[in-house]
C-alpha cells in the first residue's frame, strides 16, 4: 500500500515555546568532548577515557548482566580509537516517568545521557536538553537506522531520540483457530467492517471463545483495527468545512456504534474496561478471548513465544491486517515527538562522547552486543553463527529497540531473533504506515483538554456498554465543544487555513 501522510497539525504553536531549548554550551573538560556533534572521531585516550554517566528505565547498575554490558561498550569502543568509561547510574526509586524529570530540572541527577519515558517536554522548554541535531548529521549508524517516521519526530521536536519502530498495536490471533474459521479468508482477501463482524461472531458461535476480543482500560487495542476503517484518520479530521477533533466528529460516532454492537452482540469482552494489562494477556492464553493487539515487534514475539509454549507450534501467532472502509492503515502514527527515548544532559562536559555511546550501540558490533547480549553468556559463535544459550530468554536491548537491517553476517544468526508474527507485525505496519502530527497543548489548555478527555471517556464507555444510546453522542460533542473545543477552534483552523 501506497504510504500516506495525513494533513495534519502543524507544530508552529510548539516550536514557538521551544525555541531556544538545548542550546547551552560547557567547557571542555574530558577530551574531546566539546558538544561538537562531532562524536565520531577521537574520544579520551586509555590513560584518560571519558565517564559517560546515563541513567535508563529499569537498568540497574548492581545487576550482572549491565556490569557486563557497560564492560564490553568500553572495550569495544576502545577497539575503535574512542575510550569511554560507561556508568549506569540507579534510577529514581519513584515513578519513573514523573522522578526522572523532575531529578534533572532539580540538579539532581548529573547524567550524561537520559533516557526518558515521558514529563521531558517541560525539561526541554527550561534550556535543560540538547537538541542532537548536530550529532545525528553527522552519524553514521545512527541515521542509517532511522526511518521516516523517526526523522519527522525529530524535525519536529529534536531532543529525544529513540531507534525503534513506531509503537503501534497490531490484532493477532492463534494461527490454528483461523484454520477452524471459514470466515477467514474472506476477512483477508476483504478485511471490511463487515467481514470482521462476521469473523468475530463465527469464532464465538463455534465455541472457540468466549469473547472475540478484549482490552485493558479503553478502547484504543480496538482503534488500531478500527479507525481507518471509520475514517478517524489522525488527531484531526475535516467536517463541515473545517477542522476538529476527531474524537467529536461523525466518524467516531460510527465507530462507537460498531463498538456497541460488539458489546450488545456478547463479541466484547464485557470486563475492558477494567482489565488490567496482564488480565487480558491471560485471557488470551487461556483461550477466553480469540483476538487481543499488541505492540508490533517486541510484544507479538512475547504472545507468540507464550502460546506456542502452551499449546505447540500449531498456536503460532497470525497477525491481521487494519479493517478497510475510509481508509485502511492501523492506528495513525504520531510524529509530533518521541514519546519515549534518550537526551543529552544540556550542562554535560562530555556530551560528543554520549553521543559516541549511542552511535556505537547504532553500528553492526554494538547491535550484536545489544540485540543479542554477551558472548559465551547469551550466546556461543559457533562455525561463525551467533547460537543462543539458554540465558538468551533474559537478555533484552537497552538501547535501541529497531530490527531495521539488522541480519549479522560476521558471524550470522543462527536463527532470527524474532519470530515469524514479530517480523509479520513490523513489516505490515510500515505496509499501512500514515502519520499524523498531535497538538501540543498549550500548559494554560490543559485543564480544558483534561475536561474534554474526560467528557470523551465517560460518554465512549456509557455508548459502547449500552448505558446511554449512541444519540447521546450529540450531546457529548455539545458539551465536549463547552468545555474547551470551542477554545482550541481558532488554533486549529488557523493552523490549516
Amino acid at each position: 500500500m501506497k504510504k500516506l501522510l495525513t494533513m495534519t497539525l502543524t507544530l508552529a504553536l510548539a516550536v514557538s515555546c521551544l525555541a531556544g531549548c538545548g542550546n547551552k554550551t560547557s567547557d571542555n573538560s574530558s577530551g574531546g568532548s566539546q558538544g561538537s556533534g562531532n562524536a565520531s572521531g577521537q574520544i579520551g585516550s586509555p590513560d584518560a577515557p571519558v565517564d559517560v554517566k546515563i541513567v535508563i528505565k529499569d537498568v540497574f547498575p548492581d545487576e550482572e548482566d549491565v556490569k557486563l554490558l557497560a564492560e564490553n561498550i568500553n572495550e569495544k569502543m576502545a577497539a575503535n580509537g574512542q575510550y569511554v568509561n560507561v556508568i549506569f547510574l540507579d534510577p529514581p526509586a519513584s515513578d519513573y516517568v514523573t522522578a526522572m524529570p523532575l531529578a534533572v530540572m532539580n540538579g539532581e541527577s548529573d547524567a550524561d545521557l537520559i533516557y526518558f519515558q515521558g514529563g521531558d517536554q517541560a525539561v526541554a522548554e527550561q534550556g535543560l536538553l540538547e537538541d542532537l541535531t548536530p550529532y545525528i548529521e553527522n552519524s553514521t549508524y545512527v541515521k542509517a537506522l532511522m526511518d521516516e517516521t523517526n526523522v519527522a519526530k525529530m524535525e519536529s521536536y529534536p531532543y529525544l531520540l529513540w531507534l525503534a519502530p513506531p509503537r503501534t498495536c497490531t490484532p493477532v490471533i492463534r494461527t490454528d483457530w483461523t484454520e477452524q474459521l471459514e470466515t477467514y479468508d474472506d476477512l483477508i482477501a476483504d478485511p471490511t467492517v463487515d467481514n470482521y463482524y462476521n469473523f468475530f461472531k463465527e469464532m464465538k458461535d463455534k465455541g472457540l471463545v468466549e469473547y472475540a476480543i478484549s482490552a485493558d482500560g479503553d478502547t484504543s487495542r480496538f482503534d488500531s483495527i478500527f479507525n481507518h476503517a471509520f475514517g478517524v484518520t489522525g488527531t484531526c479530521v475535516q467536517e463541515d468545512g473545517k477542522w476538529i477533533f476527531s474524537q467529536a466528529s461523525q466518524a467516531e460516532k460510527n465507530k462507537l456504534e460498531f463498538y456497541a454492537k460488539l458489546y450488545a452482540d456478547g463479541l466484547l469482552d464485557p470486563n475492558f474496561l477494567t482489565n488490567t494489562w496482564d488480565v487480558m494477556e491471560q485471557e488470551f492464553y487461556d483461550g477466553d478471548v480469540g483476538v487481543i493487539s499488541g505492540t508490533a515487534g517486541a510484544t507479538i514475539q512475547i504472545y507468540d513465544t507464550k502460546m506456542v509454549s502452551l499449546y505447540g507450534e500449531d498456536a503460532s501467532l497470525t497477525v491481521l491486517p487494519p479493517a478497510k472502509g475510509v481508509s485502511q492503515s492501523y492506528t495513525s502514527v504520531d510524529v509530533t515527538k518521541e514519546s519515549r527515548g534518550f537526551a543529552i544532559n544540556a550542562d554535560s562536559p562530555n556530551k560528543d562522547a554520549a553521543f559516541a555511546v549511542l552511535e556505537f550501540m547504532a553500528s553492526p558490533e554494538g547491535r550484536i552486543l545489544d540485540k543479542v547480549g554477551i558472548e559465551d553468556v547469551h550466546y556461543t559463535v559457533e562455525n561463525n553463527q551467533i547460537v543462543f544459550t539458554d540465558k538468551f530468554s533474559s537478555w533484552w536491548a537497552r538501547f535501541w529497540d529497531t530490527t531495521k537491517d539488522f541480519n549479522p553476517q560476521d558471524p550470522s544468526l543462527a536463527e532470527p531473533v524474532l519470530c515469524e508474527s514479530a517480523s509479520t507485525s513490523l513489516d505490515m505496519v510500515n505496509e499501512y504506515l500514515v502519520m499524523d502530527h498531535n497538538l501540543l497543548i498549550p500548559n494554560e489548555m490543559t485543564p480544558q483538554w483534561d475536561a474534554m478527555q474526560n467528557l470523551y471517556n465517560e460518554y465512549a464507555a456509557d455508548i459502547i456498554r449500552g448505558v446511554r444510546p449512541i444519540s447521546a453522542f450529540d450531546e457529548f460533542v455539545e458539551q465536549w465543544n463547552a468545555a474547551g473545543g470551542d477554545a482550541f477552534e481558532p488554533i486549529l483552523q488557523e493552523t490549516f487555513g
